[in-house]
Parts: structure tokens; C-alpha cells; sequence
């Protein structure tokens, strides 16, 4: 297991965790686009490809392909195996675990996890990798009307709370005694590398545990 998983910054926020992941793609081959969890009134799938192609160009990944909810459901699994490694974007974290469901991808995006191919999960994105996405009731609209919040369980029992600032420390103690969460959240700044063994920060700024405080977890350190 090789994810990636980014609080939900860009450009410089995100340079060292955007090289890691690059680093480990196979770049014969092209990257996986997921960019469904968008808003397309805000950002249409042409602008959210321009924004990834410019920022893996310079770090030499120069394949990518975009599946939409379309490809979602009608490509079949066999055409995942030409993918060096997936990238899964920030937006509505309720539409996106939704439509990974409804689309009868999440058990296909969990068997790559687990055959080792490297995915990135940036903002809601990364989300979806934890236990559940509780988290997300703080920023995201549950407009598709989701019930079950249970999510892919990949980061040791972990919920993710991405774009996180000290001003969110009350809210997220809150969410942690409501809801009986184990949270890491995450700046913009800030990014996790989790593997099979551990889980380490990466980027330039902390990593914060909601453990009856927040504790900060420096860049290089392991969770």
C-alpha cells in the first residue's frame, strides 16, 4: 500500500508530497485522473486537467488520463492495469464516495491500493481513505443525501480533517467526543505518506493529532 494524502493545498503546499508521489510512478505509462468530487460550475474536467498536467509536468509525469463518472461505470476492469498510479481530487466528499460506490469503482480503487500501485488523495480525496468521512459535515454539503459515512479504512482506524487551522481545534474536539473519532488533521501545507507499516508527515508544515490537545506531528516523523 502506497498512499498519498494531502490536506488539501497546491504549488508550493504541496511540492514535497506531489515529488514522493512522483517519484514512485512508473512514468512509461500514464496516470489515472479523478477529478469527479469538483465542483463543475466552479471548475469544469478540461480546467482540472490543465491544473494536474502543469503541476506533475516539471516532475516528469507527462501521461495522464481523465475518467469521469462515465468511465466510472462502463470501462471495464481490465483497463485499470495500464495505469502507473491513480490521482483522486478535492471537492464534495459526499458526491464522491457516492459516486465511487454507485459506480461500482471503490472495490476496484481498494484492490489497486492493495496490489501496491501509488494513490493520491488530495483534500476530499484523501477523505475517503480514512475510516469514515465525518469529517467532512464541517465544510461539505451532503446534497446526494448520504447515509452510510463509512469510508475505505486505510490509515489505522484515522479520520482526516484536511484544510485544518487552529481555529478548527474546538470544532474538532467536538467532532472527536460526538462522534468517538481518532483524527490526524491535516494543513494545506501538510500531507501523509501511509504504507502497509507506517504512517509518515510529509511536507513543510505539521501534522496534528486530536488527542485531548493538538498534538503537532513534525514532517519526517511517523504517526
Amino acid at each position: 500500500m502506497r498512499l498519498y494524502l494531502s490536506g488539501g493545498g497546491s504549488g508550493e503546499d504541496t511540492i514535497e508530497l506531489d515529488k514522493k508521489f512522483a517519484s514512485a510512478i512508473d512514468k512509461s505509462k500514464t496516470l489515472l485522473y479523478i477529478p469527479i468530487a469538483m465542483d463543475k460550475n466552479i471548475h469544469t474536467y478540461p480546467e482540472c486537467f490543465k491544473w494536474l498536467s502543469k503541476t506533475f509536468s516539471p516532475l516528469g509525469i507527462h501521461q495522464i488520463e481523465i475518467w469521469t463518472e462515465r468511465e466510472l461505470r462502463k470501462k471495464a476492469e481490465v483497463e485499470l492495469e495500464r495505469f502507473s498510479g491513480v490521482y483522486i481530487g478535492g471537492g464534495n466528499t459526499f458526491y464522491l464516495l457516492k459516486e465511487l460506490r454507485d459506480s461500482g469503482f471503490l472495490p476496484k480503487l481498494e484492490k489497486l491500493i492493495r496490489n501496491n500501485i501509488p494513490v493520491y488523495g488530495g483534500s476530499a480525496g484523501a477523505i475517503i481513505h480514512g475510516k469514515s468521512i465525518i469529517p467532512a459535515l464541517s465544510a461539505d454539503s451532503n446534497e446526494v443525501k448520504l447515509k452510510d459515512f463509512s469510508a475505505m479504512n486505510l490509515v489505522r482506524g484515522y479520520d482526516l480533517w484536511c484544510h485544518y487551522e487552529p481555529s478548527m481545534d474546538k470544532e474538532i474536539q467536538q467532532y472527536k467526543k460526538k462522534y468517538g473519532l481518532k483524527i490526524i488533521a491535516l494543513p494545506e501545507n501538510c500531507g501523509l505518506y501511509v504504507t502497509d507499516k507506517n504512517i509518515e508527515v510529509v511536507g513543510s508544515g505539521s501534522a496534528y493529532l486530536a488527542d485531548g490537545r493538538m498534538k503537532a506531528i513534525k514532517p519526517g516523523r511517523k504517526i
